[in-house]
């Protein structure tokens, strides 16, 4: 009997030492991605421009260190201008001050697309993170103007993000969304297909799901690799109007 507590003791101290372990390797690889020296679309040239559907759009990505201070207030009054309602029609109400805040917080980064003018036209708020002890690449934000709306901009960009999290070995992306916004939520599990994360409310919290305003959805994600065991980037995505 003895021999069995011994044992079972050993395998726990092992279990913890692993864990410890891949604990140790998933920091490492959120610090090297969240490297604000990161160019992360540097290698994919065919995701740095979008000219479809009557655009010329150059896209870049950039951590918050790097971002010029012009382009962080386009940033929030874009988002201001899409999301103002929709924070004030939600339980968590709209505070301008608290949203720049949040904007700024715990190693931010940013995908942004251009017109041919240098106009911030659209753009992605994202965190390279830690999710019930995974790896993620959490999109907290994506916003395009209203002209340019319905012209799949935002679906690039979602994918843009998608191939991000492979090449950075995230285990998966993730997003909250506004239960009372049915675009956004067509537009993520119609149109990108992600379900319903296990962290949402319908599933941690199903008895009081009704008093919450959001849902939050995922996707898995693989990286894609050649034979030589580097990344490989995927071909640029076919758009239609209706993304």
């Amino acid at each position: 009997m003895a021999a069995k507590k011994i044992s079972k003791s050993k395998e726990k101290k092992l279990q913890r030492k692993e864990n410890l372990a891949a604990l140790g390797e998933s920091q490492m690889r959120l610090n090297k991605a969240n490297l604000p020296s990161n160019d992360h679309l540097a290698s994919f040239k065919p995701f740095q421009k979008y000219t479809r559907n009557g655009l010329d759009l150059s896209i870049e990505c950039t951590h918050f260190a790097n971002l010029a201070e012009s382009d962080f207030e386009s940033i929030f009054n874009l988002l201001e201008t899409n999301m103002k309602k929709e924070y004030e029609a939600s339980d968590w109400g709209w505070n301008g001050k608290e949203k720049k805040a949040e904007l700024r917080e715990k190693n931010p980064w940013f995908l942004i697309a251009r017109d041919t003018t240098s106009k911030v036209i659209a753009f992605a708020h994202f965190k390279f993170d830690f999710d019930e002890e995974e790896e993620v690449l959490y999109c907290y934000e994506v916003q395009v103007v209203d002209e340019m709306r319905s012209k799949g901009v935002g679906k690039f960009m979602m994918q843009i993000l998608e191939l991000i999290g492979s090449t950075t070995s995230m285990k998966k992306m993730m997003v909250t969304v506004f239960k009372h916004n049915s675009r956004s939520i067509h537009f993520f599990k119609d149109v990108l297909k992600y379900t319903d994360d296990e962290t949402s409310p319908r599933y941690c919290d199903p008895l009081e799901e009704s008093e919450y305003c959001y849902e939050i959805m995922s996707k898995p994600l693989k990286a894609k690799k050649t034979d030589n065991g580097c990344v490989k980037a995927p071909a640029a995505p076919k758009c239609c109007q209706k993304c």
